[in-house]
């Protein structure tokens, strides 16, 4: 089977769309600075061309026809002039415009399993002040004030329950918002309550986030 027939047997739902692949391909060398286990699990990827309902993605797989497992991801986007997106997330952008949808064997710990983007300009756009503001009562009930400033966060993955993965514009600090969660490997943010906002045990900030996240998928 091809990786696109191996993405459609897992992700039934996408076989009801119109659906074309080009030919298979070797990824180009990515070198994304401070983050070299993302930069060779993109550098090590197949790549086929897929167009759906007529939106172009690239598949990117890996592994051998027994154990195959691969990221349906948007086009890169090499561009370096939105200030309102972190300089580290417009590196990734170039590379790969991030994932929507992925097939194959994956720990149950990954930290985007779940997630239908991640590190798309999709999620980048989402509100992250309407959606924080719809639950201060988590920390108003508990006598306490939101630790922090929603206007200062982007979004870089988001669950299909609501849960939000943030980074900070400037700092790069990486939060979860996780009203809805039975996750282990995070830490209740100070200053909140639980199933509000967490950070991620060995990873605070976005580039070893995604080294992390990279690291799961690769093992």
């Amino acid at each position: 089977m091809s990786d696109v027939d191996l993405l459609l047997a897992q992700r039934r739902w996408l076989a009801q769309d119109s659906v074309y692949a080009g030919s298979p391909e070797p990824h180009q060398l990515v070198e994304l600075t401070g983050m070299p286990v993302m930069s060779r699990l993109l550098t090590s990827a197949t790549v086929t061309p897929v167009r759906i309902n007529g939106v172009d993605h690239e598949l990117l797989a890996w592994g051998q026809a027994t154990d195959r497992r691969g990221w349906l991801c948007r086009l890169p986007e090499p561009r370096d002039d939105d200030g309102a997106i972190p300089k580290v997330l417009r590196t990734v952008l170039a590379a790969t415009g991030g994932i929507v949808e992925h097939f194959g064997g994956v720990s149950d710990s990954w930290w985007w399993l779940n997630c239908t983007d991640v590190l798309t300009r999709e999620a980048a756009g989402w509100p992250v002040e309407q959606m924080l503001g719809a639950y201060e009562w988590i920390w108003t009930d508990e006598g306490l004030r939101m630790p922090i400033a929603a206007a200062d966060y982007v979004p870089v993955a988001r669950e299909a329950n609501g849960n939000l993965t943030l980074t900070h514009r400037r700092t790069g600090q990486v939060v979860w918002f996780a009203p809805d969660h039975a996750a282990s490997g995070v830490t209740v943010l100070p200053g909140c309550p639980e199933y509000s906002l967490y950070t991620f045990d060995g990873a605070p900030d976005l580039a070893s986030w995604i080294e992390t996240g990279a690291l799961q998928w690769a093992q």
